[in-house]
């Protein structure tokens, strides 16, 4: 009879990253016990990190697997493996090479044309914790970004795009800024019929709950990792566009891959149409889970 799974996360103090890890640990806890424990390494000094951790690892179970995302987990996760004999799983492209590490889930437009080498698991995007819900309620969301270094911010061509928007579809809607926005972009819509949420107002779980209950979401083209999020809910999903600083990118490589698959809508294209295209929604933790515990079985007690 297997025993539960030792999960170890180490996190680099980033919500975002925290919350890869996180999708990943609850993918696979839907898929064979686990227990999961979270070190934070956000606040320490390179050097201390690994002593840091080992400390806490001492006074419980020794992991089964690190999982770790974001460059400054990396080393920490390849000494500990190597320390306790535990398998490293690593989200996004390390800093390491990747023959150093057990797994990397790396998503496909970080990988060089598309191919991924040995010990790579290319995942549609970021992972994420968004487990679709059963019913749905006739609201909609959006989700606003920033500046970013392949997307400028240009309020008045985006706040055309979100009047136009509201004006079309008759939905309870929601708008919510990032840390990236200006600071008085959202309240420049207050005139518009939508509930306004600043990012300072909300915690980590609330753009899960709602994300879950909403039949369209509109998501800024800066903003990959919602774009992703927002597929996983299950949502009907629509891009508002922003001006590209680069003639391409691996992000806007990634949203026209999305487009020609049917997965998601431009601003342009829900202009032509008149309505949003839906699909199933994307599962790329439950995904990955799966083929890791294929790749890796549980121990046996």
């Amino acid at each position: 009879m297997s025993r539960p799974l030792q999960l170890l996360i180490l996190s680099d103090g980033k919500p975002g990253h925290r919350n890869q890890s996180l999708g990943l640990a609850e993918a696979l806890a839907r898929l064979t016990p686990t227990e999961t424990r979270t070190i934070d390494l956000g606040d320490f000094p390179r050097g201390k990190k690994i002593r840091h951790a080992a400390d806490i690892i001492r006074h419980g179970p020794a992991p089964d697997w690190i999982i770790a995302t974001g460059h400054g987990t990396h080393l920490c996760a390849l000494l500990l493996s190597r320390r306790y004999r535990c398998r490293s799983i690593v989200l996004m492209k390390p800093s390491w090479p990747y023959s150093f590490f057990d797994a990397c889930l790396v998503p496909t437009h970080d990988l060089k044309a598309g191919k991924a080498p040995a010990r790579v698991i290319p995942t549609m995007g970021a992972l994420n914790r968004i487990v679709p819900a059963p019913v749905r309620e006739s609201k909609g969301l959006i989700l606003i970004g920033g500046e970013s270094k392949d997307y400028a911010f240009d309020p008045d061509s985006l706040r055309d795009a979100i009047s136009q928007l509201l004006s079309q579809t008759e939905l309870d809607w929601h708008i919510a800024d990032s840390r990236r926005t200006p600071d008085a972009f959202l309240s420049s819509l207050g005139h518009l019929s939508a509930t306004l949420h600043p990012h300072r107002n909300t915690d980590a779980d609330w753009l899960p709950r709602l994300l879950c209950r909403c039949e369209s979401v509109w998501v800024t083209c800066d903003s990959v990792s919602m774009i992703y999020e927002a597929l996983s809910s299950g949502a009907r999903v629509g891009i508002l566009p922003m001006p590209a600083r680069k003639s391409t990118s691996k992000i806007a490589r990634a949203i026209e891959t999305l487009c020609e698959e049917g997965k998601i809508m431009t601003f342009k294209h829900l202009q032509e149409k008149g309505r949003l295209v839906s699909c199933a929604p994307f599962a790329e933790a439950d995904r990955c889970a799966k083929i890791l515990l294929e790749k890796f079985p549980p121990p046996i007690s």
